[in-house]
């Protein structure tokens, strides 16, 4: 929607996101040898809540593939992947005729390297911190409709490079249970930036400014796996994740991640028991 007419409205500024958070890659890891391999379903579950004056909802869901393994008794390294496909429509205000509809496309692969150890004499508290780097591509298109015209469309892309540091301190309960506190910091880089809209457009969505300078965000999460005794390879896990700016400048971003799915570790799957594993 032209600017001006959004003015003339006014309440008119509806969010153009530029980062939404991933589940967290918190392997549950206490020997050389085990690993982890997981699917899990992903919401925006802060978001969906946003209803239109049009009647409309906003989304966000995705999928995360993580994978990790333990080189020694103390190291390990991961990989994830993450796809997110996001929607949210601009009509927040009953004074505004904006029709907006902004559809996002977002994809990160990340890897890293990180250390465990036990920090009591039983192995029921862990400690573990990764760090790593992220490499993908992040876009959204926007339409719009003004009265008696036809359908307008933006576009904005960019490629995004991310460093990560992140510690976790876990409790476990007889290989069956788990859980953990993530403290994740993420440092953004937003990088070949292109787009269609107006200079004018890209200072009113909080978009100029993109790529000239780190965005940095803390995302702590809340992460529990459950398993079975005689299934010591197989493991569901649900976790909560909220994403906040330490930035000085303001972006607009995803708060909450929810994500939930399996978990795997095929060498115990197939062996289907639990080896020389410590409880």
């Amino acid at each position: 929607m032209p600017i001006g007419f959004c003015q003339l409205l006014s309440s008119c500024y509806s969010p153009r996101y530029v980062y939404s958070p991933v589940a967290h890659n918190v392997p549950v890891l206490v020997q050389k040898g085990d690993s982890k391999l997981a699917f899990q379903y992903t919401s925006n579950i802060g978001e969906k809540a946003k209803v239109t004056t049009l009647g409309k909802e906003s989304s966000g869901y995705g999928i995360d593939v993580q994978g990790a393994y333990a080189i020694t008794s103390h190291f390990a390294v991961q990989a994830a992947y993450s796809h997110r496909f996001e929607r949210n429509f601009a009509d927040f205000n009953v004074r505004s005729n904006d029709t907006s509809t902004i559809d996002y496309n977002r994809n990160l692969t990340e890897f890293g390297i990180g250390y465990y150890t036990f920090l009591n004499g039983n192995s029921r508290v862990v400690f573990q911190a990764f760090g790593g780097a992220g490499f993908g591509k992040s876009s959204f298109t926007d339409e719009y409709q003004t009265p008696g015209s036809p359908v307008h469309s933006r576009y904005f892309n960019m490629d995004v490079t991310k460093l990560f540091l992140q510690p976790a301190l876990m409790i476990r309960y007889k290989n069956t249970f788990a859980t953990s506190i993530s403290s994740r910091v993420s440092f953004i880089y937003f990088r070949n930036v292109t787009s269609d809209y107006s200079k004018e457009e890209l200072t009113n969505y909080q978009l100029g400014a993109l790529g000239k300078e780190v965005e940095i965000f803390w995302e702590p999460a809340f992460v529990n796996t459950f398993g079975f005794r005689k299934l010591p390879g197989l493991q569901f896990e649900l976790q909560l994740g909220i994403a906040f700016l330490l930035s000085q400048r303001f972006v607009d971003y995803r708060t909450f991640n929810l994500s939930a799915g399996i978990v795997l570790d095929l060498p115990k799957l197939f062996r289907g028991s639990d080896g020389n594993s410590k409880n």
